[in-house]
Protein backbone atom coordinates (compact mmCIF):
# COMPACT_ATOMS: atom_id res chain seq x y z
CA UNK A 1 0.00 0.00 0.00
CA UNK A 2 1.11 3.29 -0.63
CA UNK A 3 2.52 5.32 2.35
CA UNK A 4 1.12 7.89 1.68
CA UNK A 5 -2.62 6.78 1.29
CA UNK A 6 -1.88 4.92 5.01
CA UNK A 7 -0.95 7.45 6.20
CA UNK A 8 -4.42 9.38 6.02
CA UNK A 9 -6.47 6.10 6.59
CA UNK A 10 -4.68 5.85 10.15
CA UNK A 11 -5.28 10.20 10.37
CA UNK A 12 -9.07 9.86 9.52
CA UNK A 13 -9.25 6.46 12.10
CA UNK A 14 -7.67 8.53 15.19
CA UNK A 15 -10.07 11.53 14.43
CA UNK A 16 -13.14 9.52 14.73
CA UNK A 17 -11.87 8.04 17.24
CA UNK A 18 -10.94 11.14 18.89
CA UNK A 19 -14.73 12.42 18.56
CA UNK A 20 -16.44 9.58 19.97
CA UNK A 21 -14.54 9.51 23.27
CA UNK A 22 -15.27 13.50 23.14
CA UNK A 23 -18.87 12.74 23.27
CA UNK A 24 -18.24 9.84 25.44
CA UNK A 25 -17.11 12.09 28.16
CA UNK A 26 -19.62 14.58 27.55
CA UNK A 27 -22.71 12.03 27.66
CA UNK A 28 -24.09 11.14 31.08
CA UNK A 29 -26.18 7.60 31.33
CA UNK A 30 -29.66 7.66 32.44
CA UNK A 31 -28.72 5.24 35.07
CA UNK A 32 -26.19 7.29 36.95
CA UNK A 33 -27.57 6.45 40.19
CA UNK A 34 -26.85 2.70 40.12
CA UNK A 35 -22.93 3.20 38.60
CA UNK A 36 -21.01 3.16 41.93
CA UNK A 37 -19.62 6.35 43.32
CA UNK A 38 -16.76 7.69 45.46
CA UNK A 39 -17.13 9.27 48.77
CA UNK A 40 -15.55 12.02 47.17
CA UNK A 41 -18.46 12.27 44.27
CA UNK A 42 -20.51 15.02 44.31
CA UNK A 43 -24.37 14.22 44.15
CA UNK A 44 -26.54 16.65 41.90
CA UNK A 45 -30.15 17.05 43.60
CA UNK A 46 -33.05 17.98 40.75
CA UNK A 47 -34.70 21.24 41.26
CA UNK A 48 -38.51 19.30 40.37
CA UNK A 49 -40.63 20.46 37.97
CA UNK A 50 -40.27 23.92 36.38
CA UNK A 51 -42.93 25.68 38.17
CA UNK A 52 -46.21 27.42 36.03
CA UNK A 53 -45.46 31.50 35.55
CA UNK A 54 -45.95 32.91 39.00
CA UNK A 55 -48.55 36.00 39.60
CA UNK A 56 -46.07 38.67 40.63
CA UNK A 57 -46.95 41.87 42.26
CA UNK A 58 -48.71 44.49 39.87
CA UNK A 59 -46.90 47.48 39.55
CA UNK A 60 -49.59 49.28 41.29
CA UNK A 61 -49.75 46.99 44.06
CA UNK A 62 -46.29 47.56 44.82
CA UNK A 63 -46.45 51.38 44.30
CA UNK A 64 -49.59 51.52 46.94
CA UNK A 65 -47.31 49.20 49.43
CA UNK A 66 -44.35 51.70 48.74
CA UNK A 67 -46.64 55.28 49.19
CA UNK A 68 -47.42 56.76 52.28
CA UNK A 69 -51.06 55.79 53.86
CA UNK A 70 -53.21 58.63 54.94
CA UNK A 71 -56.51 58.33 56.86
CA UNK A 72 -59.10 60.20 54.98
CA UNK A 73 -62.63 60.62 56.74
CA UNK A 74 -65.69 61.06 55.06
CA UNK A 75 -69.51 61.93 56.49
CA UNK A 76 -72.40 61.03 54.98
CA UNK A 77 -76.34 61.95 56.28
CA UNK A 78 -78.64 59.13 56.26
CA UNK A 79 -81.61 60.04 53.88
CA UNK A 80 -84.90 58.30 54.04
CA UNK A 81 -84.53 55.46 52.06
CA UNK A 82 -80.87 54.44 52.83
CA UNK A 83 -79.50 51.64 53.58
CA UNK A 84 -76.52 50.60 55.43
CA UNK A 85 -74.65 48.52 52.83
CA UNK A 86 -75.37 51.16 49.90
CA UNK A 87 -74.30 53.59 52.19
CA UNK A 88 -71.14 52.08 53.15
CA UNK A 89 -70.17 51.17 49.65
CA UNK A 90 -70.53 55.23 48.81
CA UNK A 91 -68.05 56.01 51.19
CA UNK A 92 -65.50 52.73 49.89
CA UNK A 93 -65.88 50.31 52.50
CA UNK A 94 -65.85 46.87 50.56
CA UNK A 95 -67.83 44.12 51.06
CA UNK A 96 -65.71 42.27 53.31
CA UNK A 97 -65.58 44.86 55.84
CA UNK A 98 -69.19 45.18 55.76
CA UNK A 99 -69.70 42.13 56.97
CA UNK A 100 -67.26 42.19 59.53
CA UNK A 101 -68.84 45.64 60.52
CA UNK A 102 -72.56 43.61 60.91
CA UNK A 103 -70.65 40.77 62.96
CA UNK A 104 -69.86 42.53 65.58
CA UNK A 105 -72.88 44.59 65.84
CA UNK A 106 -73.87 42.60 68.78
CA UNK A 107 -76.27 45.68 69.77
CA UNK A 108 -77.51 46.06 66.48
CA UNK A 109 -77.44 49.92 66.39
CA UNK A 110 -76.40 49.68 62.24
CA UNK A 111 -79.59 47.70 62.14
CA UNK A 112 -81.80 50.52 63.17
CA UNK A 113 -80.84 53.47 60.96
CA UNK A 114 -83.10 56.88 60.84
CA UNK A 115 -82.91 59.27 58.69
CA UNK A 116 -80.76 62.47 59.88
CA UNK A 117 -77.93 60.16 61.44
CA UNK A 118 -74.80 60.66 60.26
CA UNK A 119 -71.78 57.82 59.38
CA UNK A 120 -68.51 58.65 59.33
CA UNK A 121 -65.24 56.28 57.91
CA UNK A 122 -61.89 56.98 58.91
CA UNK A 123 -60.31 55.22 55.98
CA UNK A 124 -56.50 54.40 55.17
CA UNK A 125 -55.75 55.28 51.63
CA UNK A 126 -54.75 54.44 48.86
CA UNK A 127 -55.07 50.39 50.25
CA UNK A 128 -59.10 51.41 51.31
CA UNK A 129 -58.68 49.76 54.89
CA UNK A 130 -61.88 51.23 56.67
CA UNK A 131 -60.17 52.24 60.40
CA UNK A 132 -63.43 53.37 62.07
CA UNK A 133 -66.81 53.56 61.60
CA UNK A 134 -68.48 56.24 63.89
CA UNK A 135 -72.40 56.25 63.42
CA UNK A 136 -73.79 59.77 65.24
CA UNK A 137 -77.47 59.03 66.55
CA UNK A 138 -77.53 62.51 68.26
CA UNK A 139 -74.83 65.19 68.85
CA UNK A 140 -74.68 64.01 72.19
CA UNK A 141 -74.44 60.28 71.70
CA UNK A 142 -72.38 58.03 69.19
CA UNK A 143 -71.51 54.90 68.55
CA UNK A 144 -67.98 53.78 67.48
CA UNK A 145 -66.66 50.94 65.46
CA UNK A 146 -62.73 50.59 65.63
CA UNK A 147 -60.74 47.93 63.48
CA UNK A 148 -59.38 45.10 65.72
CA UNK A 149 -57.06 41.75 65.40
CA UNK A 150 -60.79 40.37 65.62
CA UNK A 151 -62.95 42.70 63.02
CA UNK A 152 -64.15 45.44 64.96
CA UNK A 153 -64.29 46.31 68.44
CA UNK A 154 -67.67 48.50 69.81
CA UNK A 155 -68.16 51.11 71.75
CA UNK A 156 -70.58 53.57 72.83
CA UNK A 157 -69.49 57.15 73.37
CA UNK A 158 -71.50 59.82 75.66
CA UNK A 159 -70.12 63.84 75.60
CA UNK A 160 -71.10 65.24 78.35
CA UNK A 161 -73.76 68.04 78.11
CA UNK A 162 -73.59 71.63 80.00
CA UNK A 163 -77.09 73.07 81.06
CA UNK A 164 -77.57 76.81 81.48
CA UNK A 165 -80.38 78.99 81.76
CA UNK A 166 -81.57 81.46 79.00
CA UNK A 167 -83.66 83.62 78.59
CA UNK A 168 -86.80 85.09 75.91
CA UNK A 169 -89.63 87.34 76.25
CA UNK A 170 -92.38 88.42 72.74
CA UNK A 171 -95.18 90.36 72.83
CA UNK A 172 -97.96 88.71 70.44
CA UNK A 173 -99.44 90.40 68.30
CA UNK A 174 -101.03 87.81 65.85
CA UNK A 175 -100.93 84.79 67.91
CA UNK A 176 -98.94 83.45 70.45
CA UNK A 177 -97.11 80.59 68.26
CA UNK A 178 -96.05 83.14 64.88
CA UNK A 179 -94.93 85.83 68.09
CA UNK A 180 -93.21 83.68 69.75
CA UNK A 181 -90.97 81.59 66.78
CA UNK A 182 -90.21 85.34 65.51
CA UNK A 183 -88.21 86.05 68.74
CA UNK A 184 -86.49 82.71 68.34
CA UNK A 185 -88.79 81.03 70.95
CA UNK A 186 -89.00 77.29 69.75
CA UNK A 187 -92.42 75.50 69.06
CA UNK A 188 -91.21 72.90 71.27
CA UNK A 189 -91.33 76.03 74.19
CA UNK A 190 -94.57 77.13 73.33
CA UNK A 191 -96.00 74.04 73.58
CA UNK A 192 -95.24 74.20 76.92
CA UNK A 193 -96.03 77.35 77.89
CA UNK A 194 -99.89 76.68 76.70
CA UNK A 195 -98.98 73.37 78.81
CA UNK A 196 -98.27 75.15 81.65
CA UNK A 197 -101.03 77.79 81.41
CA UNK A 198 -103.44 75.91 80.38
CA UNK A 199 -105.47 76.52 83.45
CA UNK A 200 -105.61 79.78 84.04
CA UNK A 201 -105.71 80.62 80.34
CA UNK A 202 -107.90 79.77 77.12
CA UNK A 203 -105.33 79.92 74.65
CA UNK A 204 -107.72 79.86 71.93
CA UNK A 205 -110.11 82.57 73.42
CA UNK A 206 -108.44 84.24 76.32
CA UNK A 207 -105.60 85.40 74.51
CA UNK A 208 -105.43 89.48 73.01
CA UNK A 209 -103.28 91.44 71.11
CA UNK A 210 -100.58 93.21 73.70
CA UNK A 211 -100.32 90.02 75.94
CA UNK A 212 -96.48 89.73 76.39
CA UNK A 213 -94.54 86.39 78.10
CA UNK A 214 -91.18 85.94 79.37
CA UNK A 215 -89.30 82.62 79.98
CA UNK A 216 -86.50 81.31 82.15
CA UNK A 217 -85.78 77.58 80.16
CA UNK A 218 -82.70 75.05 80.16
CA UNK A 219 -80.23 75.20 77.13
CA UNK A 220 -78.29 72.13 76.39
CA UNK A 221 -74.43 72.61 75.79
CA UNK A 222 -71.34 70.73 74.34
CA UNK A 223 -68.79 72.63 73.85
CA UNK A 224 -70.39 75.50 73.55
CA UNK A 225 -72.65 75.37 71.06
CA UNK A 226 -76.38 74.85 71.50
CA UNK A 227 -77.49 71.23 70.91
CA UNK A 228 -80.92 70.50 72.53
CA UNK A 229 -83.75 72.76 74.64
CA UNK A 230 -84.78 71.42 77.82
CA UNK A 231 -87.70 72.82 80.33
CA UNK A 232 -89.23 75.80 81.10
CA UNK A 233 -87.89 76.78 84.23
CA UNK A 234 -89.84 79.97 85.34
CA UNK A 235 -91.83 81.67 82.98
CA UNK A 236 -94.47 85.22 82.97
CA UNK A 237 -97.36 85.17 80.98
CA UNK A 238 -99.37 88.48 80.88
CA UNK A 239 -103.00 88.14 79.75
CA UNK A 240 -105.65 91.22 79.19
CA UNK A 241 -103.65 92.79 82.25
CA UNK A 242 -103.53 89.72 84.45
CA UNK A 243 -100.07 88.25 85.34
CA UNK A 244 -99.47 84.63 85.61
CA UNK A 245 -96.08 83.37 87.09
CA UNK A 246 -94.83 79.56 87.14
CA UNK A 247 -91.80 78.06 88.74
CA UNK A 248 -90.78 74.40 88.21
CA UNK A 249 -90.51 72.08 91.26
CA UNK A 250 -89.56 69.11 92.58
CA UNK A 251 -91.96 68.51 95.76
CA UNK A 252 -91.54 64.87 96.87
CA UNK A 253 -92.17 62.40 93.93
CA UNK A 254 -93.60 65.03 91.78
CA UNK A 255 -92.08 67.81 89.82
CA UNK A 256 -94.59 70.78 88.63
CA UNK A 257 -95.06 74.31 88.37
CA UNK A 258 -96.42 76.62 91.28
CA UNK A 259 -96.94 80.39 91.75
CA UNK A 260 -94.13 81.93 94.00
CA UNK A 261 -96.21 81.79 96.89
CA UNK A 262 -96.06 77.61 95.89
CA UNK A 263 -99.72 77.21 95.10
CA UNK A 264 -100.05 74.07 92.06
CA UNK A 265 -100.79 76.20 88.63
CA UNK A 266 -102.35 72.19 88.31
CA UNK A 267 -105.86 72.26 88.54
CA UNK A 268 -108.05 69.53 89.18
CA UNK A 269 -109.74 70.06 85.88
CA UNK A 270 -108.67 71.50 82.53
CA UNK A 271 -111.12 74.57 81.43
CA UNK A 272 -111.62 72.73 77.74
CA UNK A 273 -111.68 69.23 77.48
CA UNK A 274 -110.98 69.16 73.29
CA UNK A 275 -109.14 70.95 70.97
CA UNK A 276 -111.90 73.46 69.56
CA UNK A 277 -111.68 75.65 66.52
CA UNK A 278 -114.58 78.39 68.05
CA UNK A 279 -117.00 78.12 71.12
CA UNK A 280 -120.56 77.73 69.26
CA UNK A 281 -122.64 78.05 72.46
CA UNK A 282 -122.23 79.14 75.39
CA UNK A 283 -123.83 78.28 78.99
CA UNK A 284 -127.24 79.59 79.28
CA UNK A 285 -130.42 79.09 81.11
CA UNK A 286 -132.24 80.57 78.22
CA UNK A 287 -131.05 79.28 75.28
CA UNK A 288 -133.21 79.33 72.48
CA UNK A 289 -133.03 75.62 70.84
CA UNK A 290 -131.65 75.58 67.52
CA UNK A 291 -133.58 72.58 66.69
CA UNK A 292 -137.00 73.13 68.48
CA UNK A 293 -136.92 76.78 68.77
CA UNK A 294 -138.11 76.70 72.22
CA UNK A 295 -136.50 78.44 74.70
CA UNK A 296 -134.56 75.64 76.56
CA UNK A 297 -131.76 76.03 79.28
CA UNK A 298 -128.23 75.14 77.85
CA UNK A 299 -126.59 73.10 80.74
CA UNK A 300 -123.28 73.36 79.28
CA UNK A 301 -120.83 74.52 76.76
CA UNK A 302 -120.53 73.44 72.92
CA UNK A 303 -116.44 73.22 71.47
CA UNK A 304 -117.07 72.88 67.68
CA UNK A 305 -114.14 71.09 66.24
CA UNK A 306 -114.17 68.42 63.19
CA UNK A 307 -115.04 64.93 63.60
CA UNK A 308 -113.35 62.47 65.92
CA UNK A 309 -110.96 64.87 67.23
CA UNK A 310 -109.40 63.60 70.81
CA UNK A 311 -111.53 64.36 74.08
CA UNK A 312 -109.74 64.28 76.98
CA UNK A 313 -111.44 63.77 80.41
CA UNK A 314 -110.93 67.25 82.52
CA UNK A 315 -109.87 65.52 85.63
CA UNK A 316 -108.98 62.19 87.63
CA UNK A 317 -112.23 60.14 88.36
CA UNK A 318 -113.71 57.21 86.83
CA UNK A 319 -116.21 56.36 84.15
CA UNK A 320 -119.93 56.15 85.50
CA UNK A 321 -121.61 55.99 81.55
CA UNK A 322 -120.76 55.16 78.42
CA UNK A 323 -123.76 54.63 75.68
CA UNK A 324 -125.94 56.41 74.19
CA UNK A 325 -128.58 58.76 76.06
CA UNK A 326 -131.87 60.69 74.54
CA UNK A 327 -130.56 64.08 72.78
CA UNK A 328 -127.21 63.35 73.68
CA UNK A 329 -126.37 60.96 71.61
CA UNK A 330 -123.08 58.85 72.70
CA UNK A 331 -121.95 60.04 75.92
CA UNK A 332 -119.36 59.66 78.42
CA UNK A 333 -120.05 60.68 82.45
CA UNK A 334 -117.09 60.75 85.16
CA UNK A 335 -117.38 60.85 88.71
CA UNK A 336 -114.19 62.87 90.08
CA UNK A 337 -115.10 62.37 93.48
CA UNK A 338 -116.43 65.30 96.26
CA UNK A 339 -119.44 65.87 94.56
CA UNK A 340 -117.80 67.08 90.77
CA UNK A 341 -119.18 65.00 87.48
CA UNK A 342 -118.53 66.31 83.93
CA UNK A 343 -120.61 65.05 80.72
CA UNK A 344 -119.09 64.67 77.58
CA UNK A 345 -122.02 64.16 75.15
CA UNK A 346 -122.22 64.26 70.51
CA UNK A 347 -119.49 61.86 70.12
CA UNK A 348 -118.55 59.96 67.40
CA UNK A 349 -116.96 57.03 69.32
CA UNK A 350 -115.39 56.06 72.50
CA UNK A 351 -111.58 55.25 73.03
CA UNK A 352 -110.71 51.91 72.86
CA UNK A 353 -111.73 49.64 76.24
CA UNK A 354 -113.75 52.69 77.94
CA UNK A 355 -115.97 50.94 80.08
CA UNK A 356 -118.13 51.77 83.36
CA UNK A 357 -115.94 51.58 86.14
CA UNK A 358 -112.80 52.65 84.38
CA UNK A 359 -110.46 54.69 86.01
CA UNK A 360 -109.33 58.07 84.18
CA UNK A 361 -106.69 60.28 84.50
CA UNK A 362 -106.66 64.28 83.81
CA UNK A 363 -106.07 64.74 79.93
CA UNK A 364 -106.51 61.09 79.26
CA UNK A 365 -108.38 60.60 75.39
CA UNK A 366 -111.72 58.86 76.50
CA UNK A 367 -113.83 59.80 73.12
CA UNK A 368 -113.85 61.92 69.52
CA UNK A 369 -115.99 64.31 68.30
CA UNK A 370 -119.42 63.62 66.62
CA UNK A 371 -122.35 64.57 65.66
CA UNK A 372 -125.05 62.27 67.42
CA UNK A 373 -127.92 63.05 68.81
CA UNK A 374 -129.76 66.04 69.08
CA UNK A 375 -126.72 68.21 67.39
CA UNK A 376 -126.51 70.34 64.02
CA UNK A 377 -122.87 69.71 62.98
CA UNK A 378 -119.83 68.07 64.96
CA UNK A 379 -118.76 69.67 68.61
CA UNK A 380 -118.39 68.75 72.05
CA UNK A 381 -121.07 69.28 74.30
CA UNK A 382 -119.62 69.69 77.86
CA UNK A 383 -121.09 70.10 81.08
CA UNK A 384 -119.67 70.54 84.17
CA UNK A 385 -121.61 69.45 87.73
CA UNK A 386 -121.37 70.30 91.13
CA UNK A 387 -123.54 68.07 93.92
CA UNK A 388 -125.94 67.81 90.65
CA UNK A 389 -126.07 71.54 90.37
CA UNK A 390 -125.45 72.81 86.45
CA UNK A 391 -121.99 75.02 86.80
CA UNK A 392 -120.38 77.18 83.76
CA UNK A 393 -117.59 75.33 82.68
CA UNK A 394 -116.24 78.47 81.45
CA UNK A 395 -116.40 80.25 85.03
CA UNK A 396 -116.27 77.97 87.53
CA UNK A 397 -114.09 78.13 90.10
CA UNK A 398 -111.74 74.99 89.72
CA UNK A 399 -110.15 73.84 92.97
CA UNK A 400 -106.32 73.50 93.15
CA UNK A 401 -104.57 70.05 92.66
CA UNK A 402 -102.09 68.46 95.06
CA UNK A 403 -101.05 71.40 97.34
CA UNK A 404 -97.51 71.51 99.00
CA UNK A 405 -97.03 69.78 102.54
CA UNK A 406 -95.98 72.29 104.94
CA UNK A 407 -92.09 71.24 104.79
CA UNK A 408 -91.94 71.58 101.37
CA UNK A 409 -93.19 74.90 101.20
CA UNK A 410 -90.54 76.16 103.44
CA UNK A 411 -88.00 74.40 101.45
CA UNK A 412 -89.73 76.14 98.00
CA UNK A 413 -90.35 79.68 99.35
CA UNK A 414 -86.40 80.81 99.23
CA UNK A 415 -85.99 78.75 96.10
CA UNK A 416 -89.14 80.80 94.85
CA UNK A 417 -87.29 84.13 95.45
CA UNK A 418 -84.29 83.66 94.04
CA UNK A 419 -85.72 82.94 90.92
CA UNK A 420 -88.06 84.99 90.33
CA UNK A 421 -85.19 87.52 91.01
CA UNK A 422 -83.21 86.02 88.29
CA UNK A 423 -86.44 86.07 86.15
CA UNK A 424 -86.85 90.07 86.79
CA UNK A 425 -83.27 90.51 86.31
CA UNK A 426 -83.46 89.33 83.19
CA UNK A 427 -86.24 91.47 81.59
CA UNK A 428 -85.75 94.00 79.13
CA UNK A 429 -86.80 97.70 79.96
CA UNK A 430 -89.22 97.66 78.14
CA UNK A 431 -91.23 94.70 79.45
CA UNK A 432 -89.77 95.81 82.88
CA UNK A 433 -91.58 99.03 82.68
CA UNK A 434 -94.80 97.12 81.27
CA UNK A 435 -94.71 95.46 84.73
CA UNK A 436 -94.60 98.33 86.62
CA UNK A 437 -97.33 100.26 84.91
CA UNK A 438 -99.45 97.10 85.31
CA UNK A 439 -98.75 97.36 89.18
CA UNK A 440 -99.86 100.63 89.97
Amino acid sequence: MDKSLLSKSLLGASFTLLTIGTGLLLWQPASLDSSPLSDNTPIRQSAGPIPEKAELPTSEYLQDRNQPQTLQSTTAVLQAGDSLSRTLSRLGVNNRQIAELLQSDEHQVLSSLKPGQKLTTEILTPSDDLQRLTLSETREQTHVFTKSAQGFSYQLDITPMETVLAYKEATIQSSLFVDGVRAGISEKLLAQVTDIFRWDIDFALDVRKGDRFALLYEQKMIDGEKVATGNIIAAQFVNNGRVFEAMRYQAGERTDYFTRDGLSLRRAFIRSPVDFTRVSSQFNPNRLHPIFKTTRPHQGVDYSAPINTPVQSSGDGKVSFVGEMKGYGNTVIIDHDQGYTTLYAHLNGFAENLIAGRSVAQGETIAYVGQTGWATGPHLHYEFRINGVYQNPETVDIPFDSPMTKDELVAFLPYAQKLSKRLKGSHSQDFSEYLARLER
